[in-house]
């Protein structure tokens, strides 16, 4: 069996490696993915700014509402129960995916924009100066909505003219308004519409003038917080489902999976790493089997030609070839003084010399014997003269017995 192609040690700091980088990808996934254009000071559910809903955001969810921010397909995380939250969009509605869910999710509040802002110099997600935004911009909000309607900006009122049961809310400055449009009033003043409503068969879009009640710096005053609750609960009207905070509005997007794309971005490069080094490591692993296949082991075939060959081939890889050619002449040399019935005790050249009187006394030519010298245990280590000397004296010892040389049938 061959050498293993890694070191115990190597193989475990390996899998460590793997291990490592798998868990890192893992641990990082949440990184990646988002494309980021939205502001962190915006008008969004992130921003503690303080025109951010992130207070609103947070209170639904203390109020046992599920909230939810959808940075890609809000629409399928809204579902037909949810409702879908439209807080000051950072740009126009009239785009095809706009329109789209306006005029498609069941339920959709919509808060108008107000302000312009620019980040703070010593903190990004803190606003450094806000002023109102151009009517225009609110206006183009408001007419991918509805029909008509008119922004205006005026003082609060006293008290509210309200079709529903909801809070007074309390803003401080100009108010905004919605004047001549095809809403129907649910809080108002004489003025205008505060927050309005659009039905359109099974579909409600409640519309909000001014983002102020329900924004950072204007939830937690008066009774904004309960005008916040009683807001979300109309729009439900008993219904439950989810409260989706479209922040694509906002730049917030979140690319669908894309896995080509995702294995040469970050955290994801780290899984192409760990399958580039494990197509290394098989490679590596299974270089040593490339090229032609090994040969079968050969099979052991049964029979004495088998095991005459298994014994040959053993002797042969041993390399004692000459002992045992001096070992086969003397045992042939032995044999013949048996069938002669040689006189006992002789021995080296007396049996040599007694045998070859014995072989020219039967008429066989005793050279093979002559040849073998004085001493035939202990003679030459030359293969080739012993070879010659084994096969003559193996012709001679099967003429010896019938006293024909050269007996063709047996040669």
């Amino acid at each position: 069996m061959g050498a293993a192609t890694f070191q115990p040690r190597v193989l475990a700091a390996l899998a460590a490696a793997l291990c490592t980088l798998f868990a890192a990808s893992l641990l990082l996934t949440g990184m990646g993915g988002r494309e980021t254009t939205g502001l962190a000071s915006g008008a969004n559910s992130y921003s503690n700014s303080a025109v951010g809903h992130l207070a609103f955001h947070d209170l639904l969810g203390g109020l046992g509402y599920r909230t939810l921010r959808a940075e890609d397909r809000p629409l399928e995380a809204a579902g037909e129960k949810g409702v879908l939250i439209l807080a000051e969009p950072a740009g126009s509605l009239t785009s095809d995916e706009n329109r789209n869910k306006l005029s498609t999710a069941s339920r959709i509040l919509l808060v108008l924009p107000k302000w312009t802002v620019k980040p703070g110099e010593r903190r990004k997600d803190w606003i450094g100066e806000a002023e109102l935004a151009p009517a225009l911009r609110v206006q183009s909000a408001l007419g991918a909505a509805v029909s008509g309607g008119d922004i205006i900006r005026t003082k609060p009122p006293a008290t509210y003219r309200k079709t529903i049961a909801a809070a007074d809310p309390t803003v401080q400055g100009e108010l905004q308004l919605i004047k001549g449009s095809n809403l129907t009033p649910l809080i108002s003043t004489p003025d205008g519409i505060l927050l309005g409503e659009l039905r359109q068969g099974n579909r409600r879009t409640l519309v909000l003038s001014d983002p102020d009640p329900i924004a950072n710096h204007g939830i937690g005053k008066g009774g904004n917080a309960a005008f916040a609750r009683d807001l979300i609960a109309a729009l439900l009207d008993g219904k439950s489902g989810p409260l989706v905070f479209d922040e694509t509005i906002h730049g917030f997007k979140r690319s669908p999976p894309n896995l080509l794309k995702f294995l040469y971005e970050f955290p994801f490069n780290l899984v192409l790493v760990q399958i580039l080094a494990a197509a290394a490591l098989l490679l590596w692993a299974a270089m040593g089997r490339f090229g032609a296949p090994l040969p079968a082991p050969r099979r052991l075939d049964a029979g004495r030609h088998a095991l005459i060959g298994n014994a040959a081939a053993l002797v042969d890889y041993a390399g004692h070839h000459a002992a045992f050619l001096q070992r086969y002449i003397a045992m042939t040399l032995q044999d013949a003084a048996r069938v002669l019935r040689a006189p006992a005790g002789l021995e080296g050249a007396d049996l040599t010399a007694w045998l070859a009187r014995a072989s020219e006394a039967r008429g066989i030519d005793p050279k093979p014997l002559a040849v073998l010298g004085d001493s035939p245990a202990a003679g030459s280590r030359n293969l080739a003269s012993l070879l010659a000397a084994a096969q003559a004296l193996h012709h001679w010892r099967k003429d010896l017995p019938h006293g024909t040389p050269r007996r063709l049938d047996d040669h």
